[in-house]
């Protein structure tokens, strides 16, 4: 071998060990990297499993929730209904111990008033309907009389009829002029 082909094997073979150095620092630093990743994914993996459980939990508690007021929706209607038992309760014992028919009959109307309150805290209100046109969304025809007023005028109420809000809950029974 002359010297020139023992000098350029030896620098092959120090760029071949060169480069094999630097593939290994290559891959180290991939491998590096790759675990890197790893670990980030696995910890997004946790979060999001996490966040599942979570949102899990919050449905199965909303839905508790949920459960619970509509069954208790009414509590405080009920609580405001009872005062108003309680007071007819009174009422009937009075009756028992005092014959006073003006006194029984005052009892009585205070009685109703205080149911008109309650119904008037929730939102419930009468329809008007004599004097009134028929009107077959609020209305309810029972009987048609011949008689003075114009027809389609509501002559007689028979039943009251209310509104929930803006609905019609219990249409009025009327007398309706012919």
């Amino acid at each position: 071998m002359t010297d020139s082909e023992i000098g350029e094997s030896g620098a092959l073979e120090v760029d071949a060990a060169e480069g094999a150095d630097a593939d290994a620092e290559s891959l180290q630093a991939l491998k590096e990297r790759l675990t890197e990743c790893e670990e980030r994914a696995d910890s997004h993996f946790d979060r999001l499993q996490r966040l599942q459980a979570d949102f899990a939990n919050y449905k199965k508690r909303t839905a508790k929730e949920t459960v619970e007021s509509i069954e208790y929706a009414n509590e405080s209607l009920i609580l405001s209904i009872l005062s108003v038992v309680d007071n007819l309760e009174r009422a009937l014992d009075s009756i028992q111990q005092n014959n006073d028919v003006d006194h029984i009959k005052k009892g009585i109307e205070m009685i109703l008033r205080q149911f008109y309150d309650v119904l008037e805290k929730e939102e419930v209100v009468p329809i008007e309907s004599v004097g009134e046109a028929f009107d077959p969304y609020l209305h309810e025809t029972i009987v048609r009389v011949k008689c003075d007023s114009e027809s389609g005028i509501i002559v007689e109420e028979l039943q009251r009829g209310y509104r929930f809000k803006s609905k019609v809950i219990r249409p009025c029974m009327v007398k309706v002029a012919e």
